[in-house]
């Protein structure tokens, strides 16, 4: 049996709206899926200052189908992930 791919999606996520589920239910079709979630800092760094605190935010994430986990993204830099 050969072991699911790992999909890597960086998301902001202060507002959930339907596209992402749309990206999360794509992803989740090519195998298993890793959200990077954005802290706040990184969201304020390039827009306003999230109305969500990172917790809140990751808590939603969490519990939406498809998610198989949460790590916390930094920067938008995305090889520092990797």
């Amino acid at each position: 049996m050969r072991e699911k791919k790992l999909v890597y999606v960086p998301m902001a996520v202060d507002t959930v709206h339907p596209g992402h589920l749309n990206i999360i239910k794509v992803a989740s079709g090519l195998g298993q899926v890793m959200v990077g979630l954005f802290t706040d800092e990184a969201i304020a760094s390039y827009k306003r200052v999230p109305a969500m605190t990172y917790e809140q935010r990751k808590l939603i994430i969490e519990n939406i189908k498809g998610v198989d986990m949460v790590v916390k993204q930094e920067t938008r830099d995305y090889e520092q992930i990797f």
